[in-house]
């Protein structure tokens, strides 16, 4: 048997503290990872929470100022309603522009979209002077044709007011779209036109659908009178921020005309 060497041992002392100091330099490499993956994720939630808190304040910015610049559109319609200035401005800077087309003028008019039922539609067939009052420029040929969309199976109530002399009247008609009538002892039209009768000077139509909804026209051989205005305003708000607002402004009935539509036919 060979003696053993007494002063080598399988590991010395130094052996050992090389692997301890290799198995630290691991533990310390690992650990280095692991801080720089969990910097990595806290950095990247931080970053997204971040982007998302300014995306949102962006939002409500954006509704805030689209608030402000439809409320500003809206207050141009009225400023120009009461004093004619073109445009308006508040007192958070939002401003607003409003420009004026006239309605009417042709041989023509059409409703702004389909009229709801039991709502009323004005056709004017005289002038307006500038404060508003009804003028002395009649609409004088004959006749007028009304038109209704050609899926309308409802009914128009017409009342049509006109003036001989200093006496002022309405006739009533009614007119069914479909068999049988909606309305007893209205005239049944086959067409989706109707021919209104006219007599004296002529002053308005009040036309009224029931039952449904439909667009409605008025045409003529000569040029209708202005019906009014409709107004468009641009509201704007911080650094561009628009909206706009469109809205008809037509003239609107005086009150004795509409007691003639309840009290009877002649406006006294």
């Amino acid at each position: 048997m060979g003696e053993l060497n007494p002063s080598k041992s399988p590991l010395d002392k130094g052996d050992l503290k090389k692997m301890k100091n290799k198995k630290m330099k691991q533990n310390k490499g690992q650990i280095a990872i692991i801080v720089l993956l969990a910097s990595a994720i806290v950095l990247t939630l931080g970053l997204s929470a971040s982007k998302k808190a300014v995306t949102d304040t962006k939002v409500d910015t954006d509704e805030q100022l689209l608030k402000e610049a439809f409320n500003a559109a809206e207050s141009g319609i009225n400023n120009y309603i009461n004093d004619g200035s073109f445009s308006y401005e508040a007192g958070n800077g939002a401003k607003a522009n409003v420009n004026s087309t006239v309605i009417g003028g042709g041989t023509s008019i059409a409703s702004e979209g389909p009229v709801l039922k039991n709502n009323n539609q004005l056709f004017w067939l005289v002038n307006h002077e500038s404060n508003g009052d009804i003028g002395s420029n009649y609409y004088g040929s004959t006749p007028l044709i009304l038109t209704v969309n050609d899926t309308f199976n409802g009914s128009l109530k017409i009342d049509y007011f006109y003036k001989n002399g200093a006496v002022y009247g309405v006739t009533h008609l009614g007119y069914n779209f479909s068999l049988p009538g909606a309305v007893d002892g209205y005239t049944y039209s086959s067409t989706k036109k109707v021919s209104i009768p006219t007599t004296g000077d002529s002053l308005l139509l009040v036309v009224t659908p029931l039952v449904s909804n439909t667009n409605i026209s008025l045409s003529g051989a000569s040029n209708f009178p202005d019906q009014g205005e409709e107004l468009t305003a641009v509201g704007t708000a911080g650094d561009g921020v628009k909206t706009q607002i469109r809205t008809r402004n037509i003239y609107q009935i005086p009150s004795f005309f509409m007691e003639a539509i309840t009290a009877g036919n002649i406006i006294e």
